[in-house]
C-alpha cells in the first residue's frame, strides 16, 4: 500500500528563499570557510615557527646583516601569503579533479544527491537573491580574505617576537586561534541572530570580518556599504600593525 506525506507549515511567513538562505549558511558555508579558517592556523604557524628559529639559531644575525630588517620581514610576510593563496587554488583544483573522477567510475548518484539539492538551492539564490550581488560578493570576500591573510601574518610576527623560543609562541598564539574560533562559530550561527545590531556591528572588527561580513551579505543583514567599511577597516588595521 502506497504511503501518503503530507507536509504541514510549521512558519506560515517563511518563504523558498529564507529556506534556501539558511539551507546555504548551515550547510555549504561552512564547508566553504573551513580551509579559510586552517589555512590561517598554519599561516601564524608557518610565520611564528620561522621567526623563533632565526632568532633560535642565531640566523637572524647573519640576515639583518645583510638585508634591512622591514625587507627581511615584508619578504617574509609576502612568501608566506603567497603560499597560503597557492594552496587554496590547489584545493580548488583537487576538488574539481575529485568530482570529475568521482562522476567518471559511476559517483553520479552520490555527488548528484548531495550536490543536487544544494545546486538547485544556489539556483534559486542567483535567479533571486543573489541575482545582483554575486560578483560583488565573490570580489570582497576575496579581497577581506587576502587582507585577513595579511593582517594576521603581521601580527603573527609581532606575537613572535616577543617570545623567546617556540614554546613560549604557542602560548602566545592562543588568543589569535580564540578570535578565529569566534568569527567561524559566529558565522554558522548568523542566520539565529537575524536583525541583530550587535552581529552587524562584529561584522566590521577586524580578523573576523573576512568570515562574518560575507554570510551576513548573503542573508541580506548588511550591504556592500558595510562590507567596504571592513575593508578599509581592514587596511587601517594593517597600516597601524
Amino acid at each position: 500500500e502506497a504511503i501518503e506525506l503530507q507536509r504541514e507549515i510549521l512558519d506560515s511567513e517563511a518563504t523558498t528563499e529564507t529556506e534556501n538562505v539558511e539551507m546555504i549558511m548551515t550547510t555549504v558555508f561552512p564547508i566553504l570557510i573551513l580551509p579559510f579558517f586552517m589555512l590561517t592556523i598554519f599561516l601564524v604557524q608557518f610565520i611564528g615557527g620561522e621567526v623563533n628559529d632565526e632568532k633560535s639559531t642565531k640566523s637572524m644575525e647573519i640576515i639583518i646583516s645583510n638585508v634591512s630588517p622591514k625587507t627581511h620581514f615584508f619578504a617574509k610576510v609576502i612568501s608566506n601569503n603567497l603560499f597560503i593563496i597557492m594552496q587554496v587554488i590547489l584545493i580548488v583544483i583537487y576538488s574539481a579533479i575529485g568530482i570529475f573522477l568521482r562522476k567518471m567510475v559511476g559517483g553520479d548518484s552520490i555527488i548528484n544527491g548531495v550536490a543536487g539539492e544544494v545546486g538547485t538551492a544556489i539556483k534559486s539564490l542567483s535567479t533571486t537573491v543573489l541575482s545582483d550581488k554575486f560578483i560583488p560578493i565573490l570580489i570582497f570576500t576575496i579581497i577581506l580574505m587576502i587582507l585577513t591573510f595579511i593582517a594576521y601574518s603581521l601580527l603573527a610576527g609581532i606575537l613572535a617576537s616577543m617570545s623567546t623560543n617556540a614554546e613560549d609562541y604557542q602560548q602566545v598564539q592562543v588568543p589569535i586561534v580564540v578570535v578565529l574560533l569566534l568569527g567561524y562559530y559566529l558565522s554558522i550561527m548568523a542566520g539565529m541572530f537575524k536583525g541583530a545590531t550587535f552581529i552587524k556591528i562584529l561584522s566590521f572588527i577586524p580578523f573576523i570580518s573576512a568570515i562574518l561580513s560575507p554570510s551576513l551579505l548573503v542573508m541580506g543583514q548588511i550591504g556592500l556599504i558595510e562590507v567596504i567599511i571592513s575593508v578599509l577597516l581592514m587596511i587601517i588595521t594593517i597600516y597601524l600593525l
